[in-house]
């Protein structure tokens, strides 16, 4: 059989790669990569952070392209309410600018006093990644594992390529692998501490992009123009 060598790249080795980067720069202890990564003022303008709004910015630009492409109403309401989601995702993860306002308007350093989003608040964080771990696992490991003995053809269509399941090990192994730095006596970045969960979160988004690249870009429309549905590849 052929292996596409391409599509490997794309879909484990490349974010594999770069998480793994990310991760020994941070536990590193040289100042001028710590910074890169995470910056001590505010961490959310590190490159760390700055890469998972690129993600999810671009998965927003592909969903509001299939509100145009797509044939059918539904499937343009579909990926029209999954575009709203993203782009307050995207608001959520900048704090509605609210840090950005802080140091470039006001000069100031950050208020933690604020609200600043709705998924650090209390334990809304620990229930989010909870419901997300069972998301994960159907979408990016069940369905793609079993897409050539799917028939019904909505479900099929959200099936992922098979290589996809590498993508969620990676997820795994970034996610140890931070976790673990520290244990082996590594330094640790700060600005930081107690956020590994971010390496966990650019492989997660990353794969969420090959996700909604797959079905609302190279996938077929699911219905034609008169609402008939028809199989995806």
């Amino acid at each position: 059989m052929k292996i596409d060598r391409s599509a490997h790249f794309t879909y484990w080795q490349f974010p594999l790669i770069v998480s793994v980067v990310l991760v020994f720069m941070n536990y590193s202890g040289i100042r001028v990569f710590t910074e890169l990564v995470s910056l001590d003022i505010n961490r959310e303008f590190g490159l760390l952070e700055h890469l998972q709004l690129l993600l999810i910015a671009t998965a927003f630009v592909y969903l509001t392209k299939a509100i145009r492409q797509k044939e059918f109403w539904f499937e343009k309401l579909t990926y029209g309410v999954l575009s709203l989601f993203f782009l307050v995702l995207l608001l959520e993860e900048i704090d509605y600018g609210i840090h950005y306002y802080e140091y470039f308007i006001k000069g100031a350093a950050e208020d933690k006093s604020i609200v600043r989003n709705f998924h650090n608040q209390g334990d809304n964080n620990y229930y989010l990644r909870q419901a997300s771990y069972a998301v994960m696992i159907l979408l990016f490991v069940l369905l793609p594992l079993f897409r050539s003995k799917i028939k019904n053809n909505l479900i099929h269509h959200v099936a992922a390529s098979p290589l996809i399941v590498y993508s969620f090990l990676v997820y795994l192994v970034v996610g140890q692998l931070a976790r673990w730095m520290p244990k082996f006596g590594m330094p640790v970045n700060e600005s930081l501490r107690g956020n590994h969960q971010e390496f966990e979160e650019l492989v997660l988004y990353y794969i969420i992009l090959l996700f909604v690249y797959e079905i609302a870009i190279s996938k077929k429309s699911l219905f034609t123009s008169n609402g008939a549905t028809r199989r995806t590849s």
